[in-house]
Protein backbone atom coordinates (compact mmCIF):
# COMPACT_ATOMS: atom_id res chain seq x y z
CA UNK A 1 0.00 0.00 0.00
CA UNK A 2 2.87 2.42 0.73
CA UNK A 3 3.59 2.69 -3.00
CA UNK A 4 0.43 4.75 -3.35
CA UNK A 5 2.10 7.52 -1.33
CA UNK A 6 5.28 8.25 -3.29
CA UNK A 7 5.16 11.89 -2.16
CA UNK A 8 3.47 11.81 1.22
CA UNK A 9 4.88 15.21 2.20
CA UNK A 10 3.14 16.89 -0.72
CA UNK A 11 0.06 14.79 -0.07
CA UNK A 12 -0.07 16.04 3.52
CA UNK A 13 0.28 19.69 2.49
CA UNK A 14 -2.44 19.31 -0.13
CA UNK A 15 -4.74 17.85 2.53
CA UNK A 16 -3.97 20.74 4.88
CA UNK A 17 -4.97 23.16 2.14
CA UNK A 18 -8.28 21.29 1.77
CA UNK A 19 -8.96 21.43 5.51
CA UNK A 20 -8.16 25.13 5.62
CA UNK A 21 -11.21 25.81 3.42
CA UNK A 22 -13.63 23.79 5.58
CA UNK A 23 -15.70 25.33 8.35
CA UNK A 24 -18.18 22.62 9.29
CA UNK A 25 -17.31 19.75 11.68
CA UNK A 26 -19.13 17.16 9.57
CA UNK A 27 -17.29 18.09 6.39
CA UNK A 28 -14.00 17.94 8.32
CA UNK A 29 -14.92 14.44 9.55
CA UNK A 30 -15.74 13.33 6.01
CA UNK A 31 -12.54 14.79 4.59
CA UNK A 32 -10.36 13.29 7.31
CA UNK A 33 -12.07 9.90 7.03
CA UNK A 34 -11.47 9.81 3.28
CA UNK A 35 -7.82 10.77 3.65
CA UNK A 36 -7.09 8.27 6.42
CA UNK A 37 -8.88 5.57 4.42
CA UNK A 38 -6.24 5.99 1.72
CA UNK A 39 -3.73 4.79 4.33
CA UNK A 40 -5.91 1.87 5.39
CA UNK A 41 -7.53 3.40 8.48
CA UNK A 42 -11.33 3.20 8.80
CA UNK A 43 -11.72 4.60 12.33
CA UNK A 44 -10.47 7.75 14.03
CA UNK A 45 -11.19 9.99 17.01
CA UNK A 46 -9.95 13.45 17.98
CA UNK A 47 -10.51 13.93 21.68
CA UNK A 48 -9.26 15.01 25.05
CA UNK A 49 -8.84 12.32 27.68
CA UNK A 50 -10.75 12.36 30.98
CA UNK A 51 -9.44 11.96 34.47
CA UNK A 52 -10.24 8.63 36.11
CA UNK A 53 -13.95 8.33 36.73
CA UNK A 54 -14.91 11.14 34.32
CA UNK A 55 -16.61 10.66 30.96
CA UNK A 56 -14.88 11.02 27.62
CA UNK A 57 -17.93 12.13 25.62
CA UNK A 58 -17.75 15.87 26.51
CA UNK A 59 -14.11 15.98 25.41
CA UNK A 60 -14.61 14.61 21.89
CA UNK A 61 -13.98 17.05 19.04
CA UNK A 62 -14.47 14.78 16.02
CA UNK A 63 -15.89 11.27 16.16
CA UNK A 64 -15.04 8.95 13.29
CA UNK A 65 -15.27 5.71 15.24
CA UNK A 66 -17.42 2.85 13.91
CA UNK A 67 -21.10 2.69 14.82
CA UNK A 68 -21.44 0.92 18.14
CA UNK A 69 -17.83 1.19 19.29
CA UNK A 70 -18.07 4.69 20.74
CA UNK A 71 -21.29 3.79 22.55
CA UNK A 72 -19.68 0.65 23.98
CA UNK A 73 -16.52 2.56 24.94
CA UNK A 74 -18.54 5.15 26.86
CA UNK A 75 -20.95 2.67 28.42
CA UNK A 76 -18.14 0.48 29.73
CA UNK A 77 -16.06 3.50 30.74
CA UNK A 78 -13.11 2.02 28.88
CA UNK A 79 -11.21 5.32 28.99
CA UNK A 80 -10.17 4.59 32.60
CA UNK A 81 -8.24 1.46 31.62
CA UNK A 82 -7.40 1.93 27.93
CA UNK A 83 -3.64 1.23 27.66
CA UNK A 84 -3.35 3.29 24.48
CA UNK A 85 -5.04 6.32 26.04
CA UNK A 86 -2.84 6.05 29.12
CA UNK A 87 0.32 6.14 27.02
CA UNK A 88 -0.85 9.28 25.19
CA UNK A 89 -0.52 11.26 28.41
CA UNK A 90 3.10 10.23 28.88
CA UNK A 91 4.62 11.12 25.50
CA UNK A 92 4.69 13.86 22.89
CA UNK A 93 5.77 11.42 20.20
CA UNK A 94 3.40 9.68 17.78
CA UNK A 95 3.31 5.93 18.29
CA UNK A 96 1.95 2.71 16.86
CA UNK A 97 -0.36 0.77 19.16
CA UNK A 98 1.79 -2.35 18.92
CA UNK A 99 4.75 -0.41 20.31
CA UNK A 100 3.07 0.09 23.69
CA UNK A 101 0.54 -2.72 24.12
CA UNK A 102 1.76 -6.14 25.16
CA UNK A 103 -0.94 -8.71 25.77
CA UNK A 104 1.28 -10.88 27.96
CA UNK A 105 1.66 -8.13 30.57
CA UNK A 106 -1.73 -6.43 30.14
CA UNK A 107 -4.46 -6.65 32.75
CA UNK A 108 -7.65 -8.57 32.04
CA UNK A 109 -9.49 -5.26 31.63
CA UNK A 110 -6.91 -3.97 29.13
CA UNK A 111 -7.09 -7.20 27.17
CA UNK A 112 -10.88 -6.89 27.06
CA UNK A 113 -10.66 -3.36 25.65
CA UNK A 114 -8.23 -4.34 22.90
CA UNK A 115 -10.19 -7.50 22.09
CA UNK A 116 -13.45 -5.59 21.77
CA UNK A 117 -11.72 -2.98 19.59
CA UNK A 118 -10.62 -5.77 17.26
CA UNK A 119 -14.28 -6.83 16.98
CA UNK A 120 -14.73 -3.55 15.10
CA UNK A 121 -11.64 -4.28 12.95
CA UNK A 122 -9.61 -1.81 14.97
CA UNK A 123 -6.60 -4.12 15.10
CA UNK A 124 -3.60 -1.90 14.36
CA UNK A 125 -3.55 1.75 15.25
CA UNK A 126 -1.55 4.96 15.33
CA UNK A 127 -1.78 7.81 17.84
CA UNK A 128 -0.69 11.43 17.65
CA UNK A 129 -0.69 12.99 21.13
CA UNK A 130 -1.27 16.74 21.23
CA UNK A 131 0.59 18.71 23.90
CA UNK A 132 0.76 22.42 24.62
CA UNK A 133 2.83 24.44 27.07
CA UNK A 134 0.73 23.07 29.95
CA UNK A 135 1.17 19.41 28.98
CA UNK A 136 -1.17 16.86 27.44
CA UNK A 137 -4.15 18.34 25.61
CA UNK A 138 -5.70 15.83 23.21
CA UNK A 139 -5.03 12.91 20.90
CA UNK A 140 -5.73 11.99 17.30
CA UNK A 141 -6.10 8.21 17.29
CA UNK A 142 -6.84 6.00 14.29
CA UNK A 143 -7.10 2.30 13.55
CA UNK A 144 -7.71 -0.25 10.86
CA UNK A 145 -7.30 -3.90 10.00
CA UNK A 146 -4.18 -3.60 7.82
CA UNK A 147 -3.16 0.08 7.70
CA UNK A 148 -0.03 1.46 6.11
CA UNK A 149 2.30 2.14 9.05
CA UNK A 150 5.47 2.81 7.08
CA UNK A 151 7.77 5.53 8.39
CA UNK A 152 6.96 7.79 5.45
CA UNK A 153 3.21 7.44 5.93
CA UNK A 154 3.44 7.97 9.69
CA UNK A 155 5.30 11.24 9.15
CA UNK A 156 2.60 12.52 6.78
CA UNK A 157 -0.21 11.38 9.08
CA UNK A 158 1.50 13.07 12.02
CA UNK A 159 1.46 16.44 10.25
CA UNK A 160 -2.11 16.02 9.00
CA UNK A 161 -3.29 15.00 12.48
CA UNK A 162 -1.80 18.08 14.12
CA UNK A 163 -3.57 20.30 11.63
CA UNK A 164 -6.84 18.36 11.81
CA UNK A 165 -6.93 18.79 15.58
CA UNK A 166 -6.17 22.49 15.39
CA UNK A 167 -8.79 22.98 12.69
CA UNK A 168 -11.42 21.03 14.61
CA UNK A 169 -10.77 22.99 17.79
CA UNK A 170 -10.88 26.34 15.98
CA UNK A 171 -14.09 25.39 14.17
CA UNK A 172 -15.90 24.08 17.23
CA UNK A 173 -14.59 26.32 20.00
CA UNK A 174 -13.42 29.37 18.10
CA UNK A 175 -9.96 30.82 17.99
CA UNK A 176 -8.59 33.50 20.32
CA UNK A 177 -5.02 33.51 19.04
CA UNK A 178 -2.71 36.52 19.33
CA UNK A 179 -1.24 38.12 16.25
CA UNK A 180 2.45 37.47 15.71
CA UNK A 181 5.00 40.14 14.91
CA UNK A 182 6.45 40.38 11.41
CA UNK A 183 9.75 38.91 12.57
CA UNK A 184 8.02 36.03 14.38
CA UNK A 185 6.14 35.20 11.19
CA UNK A 186 9.36 35.34 9.19
CA UNK A 187 11.06 32.94 11.60
CA UNK A 188 8.20 30.45 11.49
CA UNK A 189 7.95 30.67 7.71
CA UNK A 190 11.58 29.70 7.30
CA UNK A 191 11.25 26.96 9.91
CA UNK A 192 8.24 25.64 7.98
CA UNK A 193 10.44 25.00 4.94
CA UNK A 194 12.98 23.09 7.00
CA UNK A 195 15.53 25.69 8.06
CA UNK A 196 17.36 25.10 11.33
CA UNK A 197 17.78 27.85 13.90
CA UNK A 198 21.21 28.59 12.46
CA UNK A 199 19.81 28.51 8.92
CA UNK A 200 17.09 31.00 9.77
CA UNK A 201 19.65 33.24 11.47
CA UNK A 202 21.78 33.26 8.33
CA UNK A 203 18.85 34.06 6.04
CA UNK A 204 17.54 36.87 8.25
CA UNK A 205 21.02 38.11 9.23
CA UNK A 206 20.32 37.90 12.96
CA UNK A 207 21.78 35.88 15.83
CA UNK A 208 20.68 32.29 16.44
CA UNK A 209 19.69 33.28 19.96
CA UNK A 210 17.41 35.97 18.56
CA UNK A 211 15.79 33.43 16.22
CA UNK A 212 15.14 31.12 19.16
CA UNK A 213 13.65 33.99 21.18
CA UNK A 214 11.26 34.89 18.32
CA UNK A 215 10.26 31.23 17.99
CA UNK A 216 9.62 30.87 21.72
CA UNK A 217 7.51 34.06 21.75
CA UNK A 218 5.46 32.80 18.80
CA UNK A 219 4.95 29.40 20.41
CA UNK A 220 3.78 31.04 23.64
CA UNK A 221 1.31 33.29 21.84
CA UNK A 222 -0.07 30.33 19.89
CA UNK A 223 -0.22 28.07 22.94
CA UNK A 224 1.85 25.51 21.06
CA UNK A 225 4.64 23.16 22.05
CA UNK A 226 7.27 22.00 19.60
CA UNK A 227 8.23 23.46 16.23
CA UNK A 228 5.92 21.36 14.10
CA UNK A 229 2.91 22.21 16.25
CA UNK A 230 3.81 25.90 16.32
CA UNK A 231 4.13 26.05 12.53
CA UNK A 232 0.82 24.21 12.10
CA UNK A 233 -0.96 26.60 14.48
CA UNK A 234 0.53 29.62 12.73
CA UNK A 235 -0.63 28.34 9.34
CA UNK A 236 -4.09 27.54 10.66
CA UNK A 237 -4.50 31.04 12.03
CA UNK A 238 -3.37 32.67 8.82
CA UNK A 239 -0.11 33.96 10.29
CA UNK A 240 2.05 32.20 7.69
CA UNK A 241 1.57 30.42 4.37
CA UNK A 242 3.17 27.07 3.57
Amino acid sequence: MSGQHFDTGRDALDFIDVLARLNDPQTIITSLRDKLASFGFHAFLITGLPETGDRIAPLVLLNGWPDGWFELYVRQNYADDDPIAAHCKTTMNPFVWDEVYRQEVASARQQEIMRRASDFKMVHGFCVPIHNEDGFKAVVTMAGDKPDLSKQSRSAIHLMSLYAHAKAEATIHGNQGHRLTVREREVLTWMAVGKSTEGVAEVLNIRAGTVEAHYQNAARKLGARGRTRTVVEAHLRGEIRL
